[in-house]
């Protein structure tokens, strides 16, 4: 049976959600899509046909869904303005990045509560979507699944630390990977390569490896040995890459972004 969804916030990632709805067949006239900005409102109905409002009303009292997609620094000011109008038993689900089950269940007066974490290539409806249910909650993981698996891959994991480091890897990842792409095309840039063609060259080398390891039985450590020949071009290239201790940094911002999620989410907690 599908659920009358309440979307509050339309920004990028309530947009990729809206799309993969309605690109699977849900039903427009059962999604709403709440956001202050009137050009987010009008271009959500205008592609997809959603319901928008520029503010909370009696139109959430059908919610029985509510994706609460706001940034976090402003999620309680938000669930303020929407409690007084939610009146069926909803279920909420959270993309609202860091924050912890706790401190939503607590602004929000209900336990009823999933968190996920959507990473950027759901624009593309090619996501990861990290998603953490609650004990309290666990009847309502089956349709958390099948609302999130509209951004890309669902994957369930056993504690809010295993979400928080699926974010570090999965949720940031993207920023890795661009960083990647950068230092490529400008390598090739600077040894004479123009600048269109120098991105397209690192672009779909990087999406031609993914699929490579996507579609291989072969861990990623044997694709990098089988692409090495002994004494080649490679092996030289990744000589350099050790030396500069690649692994032992990439395990060091990994960290650092874990660590910086656990902060934010102590600040933001204590509203």
């Amino acid at each position: 049976m599908q659920k009358r969804i309440a979307m509050i916030g339309g920004g990028n990632m309530a947009g990729a959600l809206v799309a993969g709805l309605s690109s699977a067949g849900y039903p427009s006239e059962l999604i709403d899509v709440m956001d202050r900005n009137p050009g987010k409102c009008e271009k959500l109905h205008d592609a997809y046909g959603a319901n928008t409002h520029l503010s909370a009303g009696d139109w959430l009292r059908d919610a029985e869904v509510v994706v609460l997609a706001v940034k976090p620094q402003g999620l309680s000011k938000t669930i303020e303005e929407i409690k007084p109008f939610l009146e069926k038993e909803a279920f909420f689900i959270s993309i609202a990045a860091g924050l912890r089950v706790c401190d939503i269940a607590r602004w929000l007066g209900s336990d009823r509560l999933v968190r996920a974490m959507p990473n950027t290539p759901a624009l593309v409806k090619a996501g990861v979507v990290g998603l953490y249910v609650p004990e309290a909650a666990k009847e309502f993981s089956k349709i958390a699944q099948e609302i999130l698996r509209a951004m890309g891959e669902v994957i369930t994991v056993q504690s809010e630390t295993q979400l928080d480091v699926l974010s570090t890897i999965s949720g940031s990842g993207p920023a890795y990977v661009f960083r990647f792409i950068e230092a490529l095309e400008a390598a090739a840039v600077k040894r004479g390569f123009d600048p269109q063609a120098a991105r397209k060259m690192a672009i779909l080398t990087v999406v031609g490896s993914a699929k490579l390891a996507q579609n291989s039985s072969d861990s990623p450590a044997q694709l990098r040995i089988n692409v090495t020949s002994k004494g080649g071009t490679t092996a030289e290239a990744l000589r350099v890459m050790e030396e500069h201790h690649f692994m032992e940094m990439m395990d060091e911002a990994v960290q650092a972004a874990y660590d910086r999620s656990q902060v934010l989410a102590d600040e933001l907690g204590k509203i």
